[in-house]
C-alpha cells in the first residue's frame, strides 16, 4: 500500500528551499487544502479490468474464476506475475481490477469499504460470472472480506492476504506518503516535461523527493508505478487537468479526506449478519503487523470455515515470497491439483521481486 526517491538539480534547490528543507514528519502541507476541487459523487461505476492470461495454455472456460484485488496505491498489475502464473498452473481464468480512485477505474467519492465492495458486486455481475474466488491484499483484502459478508452467494472462496476485518491506526508513514505524493504534484513545472507538459519525465528527482517522506524502496516504487509517464497515462479520461496532475491517483483528495483514515476503518455490520461459511485461507507474514495470532478471534466472527498460513516475511507476502505464494493460492483453490508437477512448475519460474506488488 504505498512508495519513494529522488535528485533534485541544482536549478531547482534555490527555487524550493522550504520544500527541500521542511520535517514531512510535521505533517504540514504546503498547498491550500481549500482549493483542492472535490472528486464527483457516483456510487455506481464500471472498474477497469485486466485478464491476467498465461503465456501459450489453454484456459479451462468452466473453472470458477479469480479476482484479485490490489492494496492501497496499487492497481490491476499489482499481481501480473503471480497471477499469470497461478492461471498457467491451474488453467483457471485470472483477473484483476482497478479499485475505485485507483489505476484507470474513475477517481470518485465516495471512498469506503461499503463502497468498493459494491463496486466489485457491480463487475461480477458485468462478467455476469455465478461466482468467484476472490484474492485480496491489504486494503483489497478487507473489500473482499465485505464482498463475501454481504453477497455470499457470489464468493466461492476467499483468499485474505495480510489483512483483518478490524479497524486499526495504521503506521503514520502511510499518510506521510500521501503528503510527499501531494508535494510532488504541487508542483507539477518541476518534473512534467514532455508532451507540452503534460508528461512526467523527471523521475529521478520524484524519487528523491519522495524518499524525504518513505525511506522503503519497495514502497516508492509502488507510489511511483502511478506516475503519469506514457501517452496512455496522460489519455486516462479520468485524468482530468494534464497539465497539473502528476499521479493517476487523486492524492491532492486523498490527502483531503484523509483516505488513511478511511482504509484503517471497517464498517459496522448489522447484529444479524450471517457469517460466511466458505473456505476461507487468511495469508500473514510474521514480521507484518497486520495480522497477529491475536486477532484471529476478529476472524472468527465472520468466517467458519478458516485457514490460517503463516510466512516467514512482512506484509508483502507476494513480493517477498513469491513462489510460496503462489503454490498456497494453488494448493487451496484447485481442488485436485497435482502437487509434485504444480509445485515443480510454480518454483522453477523464478519470480523477480516486483516493487509495485501491492
Amino acid at each position: 500500500m504505498l512508495l519513494r526517491t529522488h535528485v533534485l538539480g541544482r536549478r531547482f534547490i534555490s527555487s524550493f528551499p522550504a520544500l527541500l528543507n521542511s520535517k514531512p514528519a510535521a505533517l504540514q502541507p504546503s498547498f491550500d487544502i481549500d482549493k483542492i476541487k472535490d472528486l464527483p459523487f457516483n456510487e455506481k461505476i464500471s472498474l477497469e479490468w485486466k485478464q491476467l492470461i498465461p503465456y501459450k495454455i489453454n484456459l479451462n472456460k468452466e473453472e470458477v474464476p479469480v479476482l484479485f484485488l490490489h492494496g492501497l496505491f496499487g492497481s490491476k498489475l499489482s499481481f501480473n506475475k503471480a497471477g499469470r502464473l497461478f492461471s498457467e498452473v491451474t488453467k483457471i481464468p485470472t483477473f484483476a481490477v482497478d479499485l475505485r480512485n485507483h489505476g484507470e477505474s474513475p477517481h470518485v467519492l465516495p471512498f469506503s469499504y461499503t463502497q468498493m465492495a459494491q463496486d466489485v458486486y457491480h463487475f461480477i455481475q458485468e462478467r455476469k460470472w455465478d461466482k468467484c474466488v476472490l484474492i485480496g491484499h491489504s486494503m483489497g483484502a478487507k473489500v473482499a472480506m465485505l464482498v463475501s459478508l454481504l453477497y455470499p452467494e457470489l464468493v466461492h472462496k476467499l483468499v485474505v492476504v495480510d489483512n483483518t476485518p478490524h479497524s486499526m491506526p495504521l503506521d503514520p508513514h502511510y499518510k506521510l506518503d500521501v503528503l510527499g505524493m501531494c508535494e510532488v504534484e504541487a508542483h507539477p513545472e518541476l518534473y512534467k516535461k514532455g508532451s507540452n507538459g503534460r508528461r512526467v519525465t523527471e523521475v529521478k528527482p520524484i524519487s528523491k523527493f519522495l524518499s524525504k517522506y518513505e525511506k522503503s524502496p519497495l514502497v516508492r516504487s509502488l507510489l511511483m508505478s502511478n506516475l503519469l509517464l506514457t501517452h496512455k497515462n496522460i489519455a486516462n479520461p479520468h485524468v482530468k487537468d494534464r497539465l497539473k496532475e502528476v499521479f493517476r491517483i487523486p492524492v491532492m483528495n486523498f490527502w483531503k479526506h484523509d483516505i488513511i483514515k478511511s482504509v484503517e476503518s471497517w464498517p459496522d455490520l448489522p447484529t444479524n449478519f450471517e457469517k460466511y461459511t466458505q473456505p476461507t485461507l487468511v495469508m500473514y507474514g510474521n514480521q507484518s503487523p497486520f495480522v497477529k495470532p491475536d486477532y484471529f478471534p476478529e476472524f472468527e466472527r465472520y468466517f467458519t470455515d478458516l485457514k490460517f498460513k503463516e510466512f516467514n516475511c512482512g506484509h508483502w507476502i507476494s513480493h517477498d515470497l513469491p513462489g510460496e505464494f503462489v503454490n498456497e493460492l494453488v494448493k487451496f483453490i484447485s481442488p485436485f491439483w497435482k502437487k509434485g508437477e504444480n509445485e515443480k512448475q510454480s518454483s522453477k519460474k523464478k519470480l523477480k521481486p516486483r516493487p509495485r506488488l501491492s
